[in-house]
């Protein structure tokens, strides 16, 4: 497929592994959900772990695309590699925090930083599927964190 229409079409790669990525957040929040209570708080301890871990990934990408844009100028690499470590920092942060708050506060930082790849795949020259992955990835894996959100204490 050539011409705009292939620009929209997710990379099969791309699709596999963001899609597999987003499978532990409901694998999480179903055994916070129904597994026995002794492995409960595991999994809780997981999905917390495992969203640091995914956002400190997605705010990466923002350095490494920063580093690729040679039309960003100094203050375009400053606030966008500056971005690029805050995702990572409000999930260290989220860490901190009892399961609810820092399950919140990861979902907030998701929305947040799908805001901001809007704002920067507008400056940087991302393929117009970049966009269309990442809303499909935010809103599976924020709805992975409001079911174990929602599961009884």
């Amino acid at each position: 497929m050539a011409g705009p229409e292939a620009d929209r079409t997710v990379p099969l790669q791309a699709r596999w592994l963001g899609g597999t990525g987003a499978i532990p957040f409901y694998a999480f929040a179903l055994a916070i959900w129904f597994a026995p209570p002794a492995f409960r708080e595991w999994a809780r301890n997981a999905l917390v772990a495992y969203g640091m871990v995914i956002l400190a990934f997605v705010g990466a990408l923002h350095w490494g695309f920063t580093m690729k844009t040679p039309e960003f100028d100094e203050r375009d690499r400053w606030t966008w590699m500056g971005w690029s470590v805050t995702p990572a920092l409000l999930a260290w942060t989220a860490s901190l925090f009892p399961f609810r708050p820092a399950v919140a506060i990861l979902a907030a930082t998701f929305v947040v930083h799908l805001a901001v790849d809007h704002l920067f795949a507008s400056r940087s020259g991302l393929p117009p599927w970049y966009l269309k992955m990442r809303r499909a990835l935010t809103a599976a894996v924020v709805l992975g964190l409001v079911i174990a959100f929602a599961a009884p204490a």
